[in-house]
């Protein structure tokens, strides 16, 4: 597979029918709920419509995130395991993939797989710093004054926990759970990990061993 990140890659035939069977699964045991949250990326947004489709629920308010999209991969992003081990070696390939708090070689300013390359980000996402170095290279270039935002050009499994889980505490609870809201989030493994940590109280040293199977809803019951 390849490290997809936050390449907007479409959801795999084989992710529609989890994100399906997920849906039936919770209809099946008579979960229903009001709002759902999920990161900026298509196939994270695609799961969650067709969950909630099977859930008859189609109706749901959506909040999209970039707080919730998957480990921003760097210079990994769009390549294959194969490739990097071939290029870096697996002893490091297992090291970025494995070590909690390790980032890959980030991409540069001027990759396609940088996130303040994409439109769509640069004109929705406004709640990240602003870097003022892209900011003045960017007016330069352009000539006219352009604010930029600091996107990350790389992530540890750590980063992406780490701004999953305060997304979770100080939007999704005092804004959905804190009012009684039952809440669907449909995220990607690295974001989702950060929130389970937070809510199950998983030691660090312990997030290697937690591994989330596909398609299968996880429930948490806040009482």
């Amino acid at each position: 597979g390849l490290f997809t990140g936050w390449l907007d890659a479409p959801l795999a035939p084989e992710g529609v029918e989890d994100a399906k069977n997920g849906g039936r699964l919770l209809k099946m045991h008579g979960f229903e709920f009001d709002v759902v949250y999920t990161s900026q990326l298509g196939r994270a947004i695609d799961t969650a419509r067709k969950c909630i489709d099977e859930l008859d629920q189609s109706w749901l308010p959506m909040v999209k995130s970039w707080r919730l999209n998957e480990r921003m991969y760097g210079a990994l992003t769009g390549k294959s395991k194969q490739m990097i081990a071939q290029e870096y070696g697996e002893d490091q390939l297992k090291k970025w993939r494995s070590g909690i708090k390790i980032r890959p070689p980030p991409v540069s300013s001027f990759s396609l797989n940088y996130p303040g390359n994409d439109y769509k980000r640069i004109k929705y996402v406004k709640d990240l710093r602003i870097s003022w170095m892209e900011t003045i290279f960017r007016s330069v270039e352009a000539k006219k004054f352009q604010v930029h935002r600091k996107f990350p050009k790389t992530e540890s499994t750590w980063d992406c926990m780490q701004r999953a889980i305060p997304f979770y505490t100080e939007r999704i609870v005092p804004e959905a759970v804190d009012n009684g809201k039952r809440v669907l989030i449909s995220s990607h493994e690295n974001a989702i990990r950060g929130i389970l940590m937070h809510l199950c109280e998983i030691p660090e040293e312990a997030m290697k061993q937690l591994n989330l199977p596909n398609g299968v809803p996880l429930v948490r019951i806040l009482c």
